[in-house]
């Protein structure tokens, strides 16, 4: 076989490869959907090790969002701090579960994410008062949990409420290494 002819056999593989390729290379229809899936978003894991829920919230009054508690916070269970702050009582803590657990737990609820934390919300209402939290996953079953209840408030500021407030905590929570 000629030198020529075996240039000629390989361009012409080429332009058949070439040709294949571009076939194949555009898909018609709609792009496909992103797949679902249940692991939550932790863009900044947090050390926990030392984390103490009674210093989780500011009491001196230093945050635009919250005045000085009317009671000091205290410890109501093992690794909870309640807050008091006029009608609006809040519990921080860090719980040892899946974020998973949460929304089984609070199926009325939605996911949102703050400062690269996937985040659930979820309000019950009982005919006294609307209590409301809000989860963030932290870490490998490790779930920072911020309870609030108000009989004077309304879901939505309870909203954003819980809103500052977990991102405050965040905000202060050290990045693991």
């Amino acid at each position: 076989m000629s030198h020529t002819s075996r240039v000629n056999r390989l361009l012409g593989v080429a332009v058949l490869c070439a040709a294949l390729t571009s076939c194949t290379a555009e898909i018609p229809g709609p792009p496909p959907k992103p797949v679902p899936t249940t692991s939550p978003r932790i863009d900044k894991p947090r050390n926990v090790s030392a984390f103490d829920p009674c210093k989780a919230l500011p009491t001196d009054g230093s945050q635009w969002f919250l005045k000085p508690p009317t009671v000091p916070p205290a410890i109501e269970n093992p690794g909870v701090c309640g807050y008091t702050f006029g009608t609006l009582k809040v519990h921080v803590s860090i719980d040892e579960f899946e974020y998973d657990e949460v929304k089984k737990s609070n199926p009325n609820g939605h996911q949102g994410e703050i400062d690269g934390h996937t985040t659930w919300f979820a309000c019950d209402t009982d005919a006294s008062t609307l209590d409301c939290g809000v989860w963030a996953a932290v870490g490998y079953a490790r779930t920072l949990t911020i309870t609030t209840q108000d009989p004077r408030a309304d879901e939505s500021w309870l909203l954003r409420m819980r809103t500052m407030l977990v991102t405050h905590v965040l905000d202060r929570l050290p990045k693991s290494s």
